[in-house]
């Protein structure tokens, strides 16, 4: 499951350094990083517009089922290419 990290309105306000050693992001998050990183092997990066409620409903159901929003939408679209044919 993804990591959330909270932070204060003054962490929020502070502006923050762009050195190496920032101990928020591990070096090894580079790699794996979904956000404008590196995409999995085997796997193409698709950007979708979706409407807001639908992607708030996709979160929730995918932190109920504590996999991630990726999981469920691939599993979405096998499903209906499989019912297509």
């Amino acid at each position: 499951m993804e990591q959330i990290d909270f932070v204060s309105l003054e962490e929020q306000q502070r502006p923050r350094s762009k050195s190496a050693n920032n101990p928020r992001k591990p070096a090894a998050a580079k790699s794996v990083s979904r956000q404008g990183g590196a995409v999995r092997d085997g796997y193409r990066r698709l950007t979708a517009d979706i409407p807001a409620d639908l992607h708030k409903r996709l979160k929730m159901q995918a932190l109920m089922e504590d996999r991630s929003v990726t999981d469920l939408i691939v599993q979405a679209a096998e499903s209906f290419l499989r019912n297509r044919d």
